[in-house]
């Protein structure tokens, strides 16, 4: 089946040779031949005959506003109208078509993606979707109004509707939506254009499952989502057998019998509290503690928080994925091998803590340095080093740091005893023109395999020294890049496809000790997703811990500029 590739406001980038992720989106047009799919200029009406510059269609896209309503994209609806002749998409006979009628049902359900209604002129449409027009200026007025709604649903419903920067996104690595020329060409050839707008959307069943939890939300509660439980509040930890007054509550939280010993921990609770860790992604170790108790003060309003900001980010992903990647979900703490569109293993890894976040974003992986040096970064050195430093400069000594200056002749960096530096009156240009770096071995933080992945941000996927920290229930404990649980499965992952690849020569790396790198044959995506809510092995949705509180501060941005209306918010 033909695939149309419609144009997206962002510009191109490329992830590797073989993968182009370009600023797209595709949507099934069996109209549409290969040649349309790759050549931009293909997508443009055929006709080079244009409209007269006084018809009334023209005339109303140059004022700019149609009955109070302020057109979008101004510019790119009047080139496609010229180009058009000036002919209507959506009005037949002084009336809305039966197509136009099935957009409308589109923009009148678009509340269950999370989106607001409001923002694509429902209610003056739904005014006007039956009547009889009855001049050419108020059917111009009419159809407009339909184009104006229709290019923002395709804008809002395949990209980001709000600036990446106010949710710590990356502005570069998501879709800023369909832009209305080539929408409006797609649509103009297409004999089904309310398949073509729905096909905008994720197809993915993780986006249609969050569909059907926010219908189930707003079925349930209507217009009142808060919590009549009073909150849980624990310090500590409760185990087997520990008797507290939370247990009493926590038995009413989860429906246990309550009964004579209830404020007692007893194994009927501990295997109700462990189903429950299982079902919010928590260690399911039946251990009572501050992570598992915010996830049962958690009541449906948090729930349809959670519900509406994962919609909103699956939709900033471009589409189609491909079919090999690698992603980690920040918030899950977990990262997924993909091959052939399908998950070839999973592994748990450790995330950057709140105050030093993991970035969300897109990138290439080109391969693997075994052995790596790692060179500090500026805010491991001002935070973290520079205090210790002060008070002892041989504070790093045992990490086998080494300190590095600029050559008074310029001709490099040289290495200096940590006792020949000022470290006191050090100003922070002074600090960032000082590399520390710890070289290859045991103690390197980095472990013994560093995934070599570019980027502004100096996040990338690493082994590490620690590994005691995946016992942890919270792995967000990195200063920002992201630790691996099993180096080794993700370097023969991205090296698989090399010629003469093998454990063998991956152990012969390791064993030689020195810093080596090698390119992979096929650089292969990444994504750093932060996804609070997501599937399990069983295709069950788990609500997770939004770890950096991002997930209410994207739904108000929403809510206060009017892309979401929810009573229950």
């Amino acid at each position: 089946m033909p695939i149309f590739k419609p144009f997206y406001r962002s510009p191109v980038f490329f992830l590797g040779p073989a993968m182009l992720l370009a600023s797209t989106f595709f949507v099934s047009v069996p109209a549409f031949s290969q040649e349309e799919i790759l050549d931009p200029a293909a997508a443009q009406i055929a006709t080079q005959v244009t409209a007269p510059e006084d018809a009334p269609i023209l005339t109303l896209i140059k004022s700019g506003t149609i009955e109070g309503v302020k057109l979008l994209d101004k510019k790119d609806v009047l080139r496609f109208y010229q180009e058009y002749q000036g002919k209507f998409l959506w009005v037949r006979e002084g009336r809305f078509s039966s197509d136009s009628k099935k957009l409308f049902a589109l923009i009148r359900d678009s509340y269950t993606h999370g989106l607001n209604p409001e923002n694509y002129q429902r209610t003056i449409l739904s005014q006007m979707i039956d009547s009889k027009f009855s001049d050419e200026i108020e059917a111009s007025k009419a159809e407009l109004l339909m184009t104006n709604a229709v290019i923002h649903y395709g804008a809002d419903i395949s990209g980001m509707r709000i600036s990446a920067k106010l949710v710590e996104a990356d502005m570069g690595s998501w879709s800023k939506g369909v832009a209305a020329y080539s929408l409006l060409n797609v649509i103009s050839r297409s004999d089904d254009p309310a398949r073509v707008l729905s096909l905008l959307a994720p197809q993915d069943g993780e986006y249609e499952s969050l569909r059907k939890e926010l219908k189930n939300i707003l079925d349930q509660y209507a217009e009142n989502a808060k919590s009549d439980l009073a909150p849980i509040a624990l310090s500590g930890l409760i185990r087997q057998g520990q008797s507290s007054p939370v247990v009493a509550q926590i038995r009413e939280r989860l429906g246990v019998n309550v009964g004579e010993n209830a404020q007692i921990y007893d194994e009927k609770l501990v295997e109700a509290v462990t189903k429950f860790q299982i079902d919010h992604g928590l260690k399911a170790d039946g251990v009572i503690g501050p992570r598992t108790v915010q996830s049962l003060n958690e009541g449906p309003r948090d729930h349809l928080i959670k519900v509406l900001a994962n919609l909103e980010r699956r939709r900033w992903v471009r589409r189609p994925m491909p079919g090999r990647y690698v992603e980690v979900n920040i918030p899950a703490m977990w990262l997924r091998a993909v091959d052939n569109s399908r998950v070839e293993f999973e592994m748990p890894v450790i995330v950057g803590r709140k105050k030093r976040p993991t970035m969300s974003f897109v990138d290439e992986i080109v391969g693997i340095r075994f052995n790596p040096s790692w060179y500090v970064p500026d805010t491991i050195k001002k935070e973290d080093y520079l205090p210790a430093l002060k008070k002892d400069p041989q504070a790093l000594s045992e990490k086998g740091i080494a300190f590095r200056i600029k050559a008074e002749d310029g001709s490099g960096m040289v290495t200096v005893p940590p006792e020949e530096i000022d470290w006191e009156s050090m100003s922070e240009r002074d600090l960032k023109s000082i590399q520390m770096v710890q070289g290859p071995g045991a103690a390197n933080a980095l472990g013994v395999i560093r995934v070599l992945m570019p980027n502004r941000y100096d996040i990338y996927l690493h082994d590490t020294n620690t590994p005691s920290l995946f016992k942890k229930d919270d792995r967000a404990q990195s200063s920002g890049c992201v630790r691996l649980a099993e180096p080794r499965r993700i370097a023969n992952f991205i090296l698989g496809d090399n010629k003469h690849w093998s454990e063998d020569r991956l152990d012969s790396y390791l064993k030689a000790g020195k810093t080596r790198e090698i390119p992979a044959s096929h650089p292969l995506p990444v994504y750093l997703f932060y996804y609070t809510i997501w599937k399990d092995a069983d295709g069950k949705l788990v609500y997770g811990q939004d770890i950096y509180a991002l997930d209410k501060t994207l739904v108000n941005l929403l809510k206060n500029n009017g892309q979401i209306d929810f009573p229950m918010l």
